[in-house]
């Protein structure tokens, strides 16, 4: 946005942050990480930037949420800035070093970092129903909010979460006890009208206990007691929920102050209290319903209008559970910030292992409400594998098929810890056996930078995993990589085969019986066709429906989008 039309963000290196794209690199499947036979959960370790750099080609528009939790920029070591790496994006962080409070630049070197990131990642989702969730405190909400508009474009702020998870006792001015989430649309305008939560756990587990109690108890006041305490037993589970404690003869309800007129003012009339005989308190705007349309709430067998114990509370309406469609509050109050610690306790024996980790259950609440069953999510500041976790007990609870994509860098004080590997995905392989789910992933190394010299110079199992890295058919969705053969070294979502011929740059051409051998393989496997075969050369012209021949390193640089430097040819006077 120009400074005549209105505010703007400016510092120093804005002009520089959608040009520092990295040079994609090769993504090495790391087989004793990984858990399963599953291709499409990815873990990849390696700086968020450079790894998206590499996905693009495949993810480019396929990203249906991403959630992040970036550095807050707190100045007590959680914020690495390398300004090499800034400059070059391909370059190593050997200079990084943690910002402090006293460094006069550090808001300028955090919206270095942040808005080359965000702005791939605005990159990656989706058209239709990208959405992005961004975690923050007060150092640089301001800041992150301007960019945002800037990058997504103000009129794509779906809105901002307030998350209440911890209690501040310290002697302060101000205790602070939340944490912000902002949300925004890659396009707000093409997002459902409407978010509803899929999950609604409790609900389910509430409505099947008042049916079990319903069958088996022969008073509705043995109904109400039994279940009063099955709501005490089980709060921490239910939430916010906990409030649907009354039952009558229709099933378990609450009380909402739904009777009076919002917004203007609405219709004055006496409510008489059963006990009391008085007029019962009206709201303050008026009731919402004319007298006769009250009258039949009153009346109706049950009521469905709840009383207080006398004439000066104002009547509730009754809601029922059965009826209750769960929502996105903008104030998130029911989840304890410990439980985030809690959770990897009961992991790993430990709860210090990793600063301030989010619960498993703030994450699942949002991705309850943000995501079809089988969307795809990315967290590019995976740090402990949160939102993996999420992603696979939310699956479970509605058996979804979202699929994640966690990237994790980060390494400990001493350089050497790089929990990607020591926590995230060992976190992720531990919450899968100890929860049950029936799930995986694949670990993935960040490789050499990409380019002609070095892709001809691959040896043939790196140059596969290249490949199924890099082929168009697998956009959106992963190409699983497929080992013993001699040709086959892939499939596609649609089930057709990659093929490679490869012996070395100068000795890899694609001939008769190349072709022969590899369409037997393919028809021997169970592959559909046409399949695609990769070499160096082909003198066969691919005219037929069953094959296409797909030239290294060309065919790979396209679909990477890697360009090639030129050296300008200087004419001579």
């Amino acid at each position: 946005m120009s400074a005549a039309r209105g505010l703007y963000l400016h510092w120093e290196g804005k002009k520089l942050y959608r040009q520092r794209v990295p040079t994609p690199r090769l993504l090495e499947p790391v087989s004793k990480l990984s858990v399963g036979n599953v291709h499409d959960n990815l873990i990849v370790e390696g700086d968020s930037l450079q790894v998206m750099a590499s996905l693009k080609s495949r993810y480019a528009g396929a990203i249906d949420v991403v959630y992040i939790d970036p550095p807050y920029n707190l100045g007590k070591d959680d914020f690495r800035y390398s300004d090499r790496r800034f400059r070059d994006p391909d370059a190593d962080d050997s200079d990084a070093v943690y910002v402090s409070n006293e460094d006069g630049g550090r808001h300028t070197k955090w919206l270095n970092f942040m808005a080359p990131r965000l702005y791939m990642l605005w990159e990656m989702l989706n058209d239709e129903r990208g959405v992005i969730f961004v975690s923050i405190n007060d150092v640089e909400l301001f800041r992150l909010g301007m960019l945002m508009n800037e990058i997504f474009a103000e009129e794509n702020h779906v809105g901002t979460l307030i998350w209440n998870g911890s209690t501040d006792n310290n002697p302060t001015r101000i205790a602070v006890e939340h944490e912000y989430i902002l949300c925004y649309a890659k396009n707000k305008d093409r997002l459902p009208p409407v978010w509803t939560g899929h999950q609604a756990i409790g609900k389910d587990l509430m409505l099947a206990e008042y049916e079990r109690l319903r069958k088996k108890s022969k008073t509705l006041e043995t109904i109400r007691t039994a279940f009063r305490n099955f709501i005490r037993a089980n709060r921490e589970t239910l939430g916010s929920l906990v409030h649907y404690s009354h039952v009558d003869e229709e099933g378990p309800y609450t009380g909402l102050r739904a009777v009076h007129n919002p917004g203007k003012m609405g219709h004055f009339y006496d409510v008489i209290h059963p006990k009391t005989k008085k007029p019962c308190r009206p709201p303050a705007r008026g009731y919402r319903y004319p007298p006769d349309a009250m009258m039949k709430l009153v009346n109706a067998k049950p009521s469905q209008i709840i009383f207080g114990k006398d004439h000066n509370q104002i009547v509730q309406l009754k809601t029922y559970l059965r009826d209750y469609v769960p929502t996105l509050k903008s104030v998130i109050n029911d989840i304890d910030a410990r439980t985030g610690a809690n959770t990897l306790a009961r992991l790993f024996g430990n709860r210090e292992m990793f600063r301030n980790p989010k619960p498993v259950e703030l994450i699942e609440r949002i991705l309850d409400f943000s995501t079809t069953a089988n969307s795809l999510v990315l967290d590019p500041f995976a740090g402990s594998g949160t939102t993996g976790h999420a992603v696979l007990s939310l699956n479970k609870a509605d058996s979804g098929r979202r699929r994640f994509i966690l990237i994790e860098e980060g390494r400990g004080k001493n350089g050497k810890d790089r929990f990607a590997r020591t926590l995230t995905a060992d976190r992720i392989k531990r919450a899968i056996r100890q929860d049950g789910y029936d799930d995986g992933f694949t670990f993935y190394g960040t490789g050499r930078k990409l380019d002609r010299a070095a892709i001809i110079g691959l040896e043939r199992d790196a140059l596969a995993n290249l490949i199924c890295q890099a082929d168009e058919t697998g956009r959106g969705k992963p190409i699983m990589r497929l080992s013993g053969h001699t040709y086959v070294i892939g499939k596609n979502p649609r089930g057709e085969g990659i093929c490679l011929v490869w012996k070395g740059a100068d000795n890899s051409e694609v001939t008769p019986p190349d072709l022969k051998a590899a369409a037997e393989e393919v028809m021997a496997a169970g592959l559909k066709r046409p399949f695609r075969i990769y070499g160096t050369f082909c003198r066969i012209a691919d005219v037929s429906t069953s094959w296409r021949f797909c030239q290294i390193p060309d065919e790979i640089m396209t679909q990477l989008h890697i360009a090639e430097d030129f050296e300008p040819e200087i004419e001579e006077a």
